[in-house]
């Protein structure tokens, strides 16, 4: 993928989401799974507000050596033995899901770590996240975690199983759950979850996804075209053992 081309569907996204959003400041976050770092730094020079990376291995081999101009999010599920890469790599870990995960950070972080609450919105048994029912008494509890800094709540929604009218609705209707979810927990006003961001809509339904009341959008084929099959780094010499 060419810089140009990179820099053009950036712009291009930008426009789309002012027209959709209005006032409404919403964040784009470029999805860099098996991108190679100079796209990845492309899309931050372009003007996306954050980089998303799935894998920590593939992040440690990216970036151990030049963090990028944006803020690097992990978006993927983090397994608790890598809390303590990504702890020292991330600014935001997005897929908090577990009160394992939580004392794993915690116990690491020296400092404020922001974190997205994950939620299956879908109730999908592939798919990791908490229960819908159970991210309000998460975060009530949060504070157990004194490091943790709830930012929002983040979730992948279901796919879409066909092109049709029903199946739109089905996907829209997941939006609404979400945005009304985050609206919910955020009336709260609990001082370790102030709750700003909602992370929902990726390549295939983020202008739905920010006409629910999404602030954050996390985007790869839209912006890189289709990813490749194997990370660039394929091959080299693991940073970390998986």
């Amino acid at each position: 993928m060419s810089r140009a081309l990179i820099e053009d569907r950036v712009g291009e996204i930008r426009r789309k989401l002012d027209s959709i959003a209005g006032p409404n400041a919403v964040q784009l976050m470029a999805v860099t799974k098996y991108r190679t770092q100079e796209e990845s730094l492309w899309a931050a020079e372009a003007g996306v507000d954050a980089i998303g990376e799935n894998r920590i291995q593939e992040a440690v081999q990216k970036w151990q050596h030049l963090k990028p101009p944006v803020p690097l999010h992990a978006i993927g599920h983090v397994q608790t033995n890598k809390v303590k890469y990504g702890i020292k790599l991330f600014d935001s870990i997005d897929s908090l899901d577990s009160e394992r995960l939580a004392e794993a950070l915690d116990g690491r972080a020296a400092d404020i770590m922001p974190v997205m609450i994950e939620v299956n919105i879908g109730l999908e048994a592939s798919k990791s996240g908490l229960h819908p029912d159970q991210v309000r008494p998460f975060l009530l509890q949060l504070n157990r975690w004194p490091h943790l800094r709830a930012d929002g709540l983040m979730t992948v929604l279901p796919a879409r199983r066909e092109n049709s009218v029903e199946e739109s609705r089905r996907i829209r209707h997941y939006m609404q759950e979400m945005a009304d979810l985050w609206r919910m927990c955020r009336g709260e006003e609990l001082p370790w979850a102030p709750l700003t961001h909602l992370s929902m809509g990726m390549s295939g339904d983020w202008e739905w996804a920010v006409e629910a009341g999404s602030t954050m959008v996390r985007l790869g084929t839209s912006i890189f075209g289709p990813r490749p099959l194997t990370p660039p780094t394929a091959g080299a010499q693991d940073a970390i053992d998986e």
